[in-house]
């Protein structure tokens, strides 16, 4: 079996609805609640402050380094505080994020990494899986992640302790889904993965967000749960055994679908090279991401995106807040401006491109074309420097 689907299906994992709750089992079972806190990159989605503030403990923000957008391991160490529980390693659009020294701090300290491979499951350093590097790692299979189920979630847990922690928080106090939720959500993915064109992007984007807000169809996200510390009702539910199959089955497809959106990651590096200021960093030798996502920092965003949508060219925008999405109230999860300049900086900048199986090397290349004509790029050779 693939090590990349090894990691996410052997024991010491477990399945849940989505995979900001399965965030919040592992948290239950390291113990973290009232009065801890958990240090987290301030450039991130706020369902994973959400989960936080769900075991009473709170987030404490670090900031990313300019140069690759993932967390500085750096200023997550000089976050510590003798009421840190926890240090979340976030590895974002796929490529695996550094830990720096943070291994023999937190493991000095008595405080747990958890890996947050929602972009990177597949992701891999010197050989070693992303979800193994910590004392947990938790992964999504949410529509837009590497892999999906349409919605679902995994934690996978790296020390014996643990897992017995996990299982005896599940079993005391989550609950599957119904068959028939169950059988909704797998009609959903079957239809997504039929149907959706990257010409429908923007369309398929609001009625889905629309249809979610008035409680027709099953959304990624509550309004209740973009907005406040108090949990949704039905948040705590395991994947269910009803759709076991379907994770089965996409996880056994993760090394064909990695191998496509590698591909069309390269071809992105390839058209835009020596064109725009700044591009995701080459990988290593050692280092093989998801490419889950081509990032790039345009100055124009809100222009360049409103050109696309009229010109139905897929771009994303993900993270566009500290706490995405924007307009979520980021004092109700403890993130206040200026906590994280540089993450202010490029969120107000990123957009992303896609690599998931509809995107073909043609619909690459036309997508490449829109941006060099549409955006307006950084002079600088570090454009961090304009921060």
């Amino acid at each position: 079996m693939d090590r990349s689907v090894q990691v996410w299906s052997s024991p010491g994992t477990m399945g849940f609805i989505k995979g900001r709750v399965a965030l919040y089992a592992i948290l239950r079972a390291m113990g973290i609640g009232a009065g801890d806190e958990v240090v987290v990159p301030g450039f991130t989605c706020v369902i994973v402050a959400a989960a936080i503030k769900y075991t009473g403990a709170r987030p404490v923000y670090y900031d990313i380094n300019p140069l690759s957008l993932q967390g500085d391991p750096d200023l997550a160490a000089l976050a510590i505080t003798e009421r840190t529980r926890a240090v979340l390693i976030q590895h974002n659009y796929g490529t695996p994020a550094p830990f720096g020294h943070l291994g023999p701090i937190c493991s000095a300290k008595g405080i747990s990494i958890i890996e947050d491979c929602a972009h990177a499951m597949g992701a891999s350093v010197g050989g070693q899986p992303v979800g193994l590097m910590g004392d947990a790692a938790f992964a999504s299979l949410q529509w837009s992640k590497p892999t999906t189920t349409g919605l679902g979630g995994i934690a996978r847990i790296n020390r014996p302790d643990l897992t017995l922690k996990l299982e005896q928080v599940v079993g005391e106090d989550f609950s599957e889904p119904s068959v028939i939720k169950s059988i909704y959500l797998g009609v959903l993915s079957a239809a997504y993965r039929a149907w959706y064109r990257p010409s429908w992007y923007w369309s398929a984007q609001s009625v889905y967000r629309w249809a979610g807000k008035k409680g027709l169809i099953q959304g990624s996200s509550s309004i209740g749960e973009l907005e406040s510390k108090t949990m949704p009702i039905g948040y705590r539910e395991t994947f269910g055994s009803v759709r076991s199959k379907s994770l089965k089955m996409a996880l056994s497809d993760l090394p064909r679908v990695l191998g496509h959106r590698r591909n069309i990651h390269s071809l992105y590096r390839k058209y835009l090279k020596n064109e725009i200021a700044w591009l995701p960093p080459e990988e290593d030798s050692d280092v093989c991401g998801a490419a889950l996502r081509f990032p790039m920092l345009v100055e124009n965003r809100s222009e360049l995106l409103n050109a696309a949508r009229r010109s139905r060219i897929e771009i994303g925008d993900w993270f566009n807040a500290p706490l995405h999405p924007a307009g979520c109230p980021p004092e109700v999860f403890d993130y206040e401006a200026g906590m994280c300049p540089i993450a202010e900086a490029a969120s107000s900048r990123v957009i992303n491109l896609p690599t998931h199986q509809h995107t073909s090397p043609d619909v690459a290349q036309k997508t490449v074309e829109f941006v060099k004509v549409h955006g307006e790029f950084s002079k600088g050779i570090e454009w961090a420097s304009q921060v």
